[in-house]
């Protein structure tokens, strides 16, 4: 994103937009920083993009001083460029959020008055105002991403991140594969992302109901499956050698985890044993959260608008549990891998290491794809094909229902992973694709540094 900012006598802001993408129509608004009616969404039409810039600036009014924003008068002329390709869920909506954020804070010279955790804050919620209720971490990793580093990335009580280096030897890379298939969350958010925010909302409800829990913690977190369980264990902790004793699973998970796997293991067991393994009525639901009617719309569903006639809450609660208990399988295998690599403990073996981080790269996307119901058949698909022919981990990434999947490839097997691709999927979906197309469809990537000015 290159922006440039002129003082003029422009009475308020005035922003000028173009995009290299042509499908994408250049836009111009005005707006007062210090009135945050003065910005008007679009949401229709091909200006629609437009509204990623404009929630920036609604965010970045909350935690601009009052003389950033009083000054914040003159053109900002800015021109949107990149290779991350949009509507597939590779966090293009994140990047151009976080973007916006630096670019907008450096045209107003105010970058030093926000800090970089507030950044991915402000795009996070910035984002939610676009018609999508996403979580951070997309936006926390491209604000705070480290080089050559996975980022174990947490939220509660508040953002932190932990960078977890990968010790792979540059033997192992990740490939990415875009399915080609488009996934606009803003448009299919009512029977999709957003229903799903809904569904482990309301098992987070009738968990709540059943261990009797009752939440002191900060609203934001307050409906969610983790607080759920950080709630009930803060008040159990007196029972848990007895958890420890009668459950293996729980017990096994502790020792090789840590607590957090415990309780983790442990709330997979409650959700197993408490909501039904189908899907629901709306009238089965009412009854398991024990509210009805005009209660449980403004309960649940005033914020977000969805359609569903059945709710499938076991299946979503499963998902979130098991798959933060996969988050801290693969940290501990990073973990221990580095711990050894740094002793030169003979036994160390990137190839092992690889092996272990793939198992639960496939588990996740099995995850995704049954008890989430996220993916699609073309992600299916490639996932499949990467599996047959060398892939260690194949997973979909981002929101799924399309977009793309990412593979743990030996360096060696890239390029035959990729004729692969070529032949048993690009060429039958799509028919023929120039080069230029296909290494924007496949591409090595790896973790890098977060979002930052370059000044050229």
């Amino acid at each position: 994103m290159a922006t440039s900012f002129e003082a003029d006598s422009t009475p308020h802001l005035r922003c000028e937009l173009h995009n290299t993408i042509t499908h994408f129509a250049h836009s111009t608004f005005e707006c007062d920083m210090t009135n945050p009616n003065s910005i008007d969404l679009v949401h229709f039409g091909n200006k629609r993009w437009v509204n990623y810039f404009k929630v920036v600036l609604l965010g970045l009014q909350s935690v601009l001083p009052p003389e950033v924003r009083q000054r914040a008068r003159g053109t900002i002329k800015v021109l949107v460029s990149g290779t991350v390709p949009p509507e597939s869920s590779l966090s293009s909506s994140a990047a151009m959020t976080t973007c916006s954020s630096i670019v907008i804070l450096t045209a107003l010279n105010a970058l030093h008055h926000v800090p970089r955790k507030v950044i991915a804050d402000v795009a996070c919620h910035s984002e939610r105002l676009v018609g999508v209720h996403s979580g951070g971490m997309d936006q926390a990793v491209s604000v705070l991403g480290k080089r050559d580093m996975a980022l174990y990335v947490s939220f509660a009580p508040t953002l932190q991140v932990q960078p977890v280096e990968l010790p792979l030897s540059n033997q192992y890379v990740f490939l990415v594969t875009n399915t080609m298939i488009k996934s606009d969350k803003k448009v299919t958010a009512p029977e999709r992302y957003n229903l799903r925010v809904v569904e482990t909302r309301l098992a987070a409800a009738v968990l709540k109901r059943v261990l009797q829990t009752k939440s002191d913690i900060p609203i934001q977190f307050r409906d969610t499956l983790r607080s759920v369980s950080d709630t009930f264990w803060a008040g159990h902790s007196g029972d848990w050698e007895k958890i420890l004793n009668e459950f293996d699973d729980v017990r096994h998970a502790c020792q090789d985890l840590g607590l957090e796997a415990g309780h983790l293991q442990a709330m997979l067991n409650i959700v197993e044993h408490n909501i039904p393994r189908r899907g629901l009525s709306r009238q089965e639901v009412e009854n398991l959260v024990g509210i009805h009617g005009d209660n449980f719309v403004h309960h649940f569903l005033k914020d977000f608008h969805i359609h569903a006639s059945e709710f499938f809450l076991h299946a979503r609660a499963f998902h979130v549990y098991s798959e933060a208990l996969r988050v801290l399988q693969f940290r501990a295998v990073l973990q221990r891998a580095h711990a050894d690599r740094a002793k030169g403990n003979p036994l160390f073996d990137p190839h092992r290491v690889a092996r272990r981080l793939g198992a639960i790269m496939n588990a996740s996307h099995e995850s995704l794809r049954t008890d989430y119901d996220c993916s699609s058949p073309e992600l299916n698909l490639v996932v499949h094909i990467a599996r047959q022919h060398g892939s260690l981990g194949s997973r979909l990434t981002g929101a799924g229902w399309g977009g793309c999947a990412i593979h743990l490839v030996h360096r060696d097997q890239v390029a035959t992973l990729m004729d692969l691709f070529k032949e048993l999927y690009y060429s039958i979906k799509f028919g023929y694709m120039t080069e230029d197309m296909l290494n924007d469809a496949m591409f090595v990537t790896a973790p890098g540094e977060g979002a930052c000015v370059s000044i050229l």
